[in-house]
C-alpha cells in the first residue's frame, strides 16, 4: 500500500491515506484527494504543507528547489529538508511502535480492505498513546522512512495531462515558492 500522511510538529497524525496501491505515485494520490480545496481555503493564513521533490511545488505545497542557485535558495532547501523529517520520524516511529507495519516486523497477509484498515487504526493508536504519553517499548529506535502527506480518498480515474493553464498555475506557485525564499531566507 502506499501509505501517505499528514502529521503535526509534534508527530500528531491529522490524516492517513492507506486506500492506494503501492504502485500509485504520491502527486497522484494528492491530486485527486480533498487536500487541495482545504490547502486552499487554508492559503490566507499563510499555511503550507511541506513535501518532498515527488510532489508539484503549488501555493500551499512547498517541495525543494531542484537546482538551487543562490545561499538562499540553499538555505530553504536545508529548512525544508528539516521541517520535513518531522513526517519521516512519525512514519518511523509508527512502523517501529506497530511491526506488523515494517517489513522485518512480519507482513499483514489480509485483504488490501483490511490492510488499510489495520494501517488507520495504528495510526489511531499512535495518536492515543501520544496523549496519553505512553513509553515507548521498542528496544531499536524508529526506522527513517519517507512519506508524504494527504488523508484517504476514493480511487478515481487519472489526471489529464498538463495544459497550458496548467503550466501558468505553476509558473505562480514557483513565484509564492520564490516569495517565501526570499521573505524568510534573504
Amino acid at each position: 500500500m502506499n501509505v501517505q500522511m499528514v502529521c503535526l510538529a509534534d508527530q500528531y497524525i491529522s490524516q492517513v491515506n492507506a486506500m492506494f496501491p503501492g504502485s500509485v505515485h504520491d502527486a497522484y494520490i494528492l491530486g485527486n484527494s480533498s487536500i487541495p480545496d482545504m490547502m486552499g481555503q487554508l492559503q490566507r493564513h499563510r499555511v503550507w504543507l511541506i513535501g518532498d521533490s515527488g510532489y508539484p511545488n503549488l501555493s500551499w505545497l512547498l517541495t525543494p528547489v531542484r537546482n538551487p542557485r543562490t545561499r538562499a535558495e540553499e538555505c530553504y532547501n536545508e529548512a525544508q529538508g528539516r521541517t520535513r523529517r518531522v513526517i519521516e520520524r512519525t512514519f518511523g516511529l509508527l512502523k517501529a511502535r506497530f511491526r506488523c507495519l515494517h517489513m522485518t516486523g512480519g507482513s499483514l497477509y489480509y485483504s488490501p480492505k483490511k490492510v488499510c484498515q489495520i494501517i488507520i487504526a495504528c495510526s489511531m493508536l499512535h495518536n492515543l498513546a501520544l496523549r496519553r504519553q505512553l513509553p515507548f517499548l521498542q528496544e531499536d529506535g524508529p526506522d527513517d522512512s519517507v512519506v508524504a502527506a494527504v488523508e484517504p480518498v476514493e480511487p478515481v480515474e487519472p489526471v489529464e495531462p498538463v495544459d497550458s493553464d496548467e503550466e501558468e498555475a505553476e509558473e505562480e506557485d514557483n513565484d509564492n515558492r520564490e516569495s517565501v525564499i526570499q521573505q524568510y531566507f534573504q
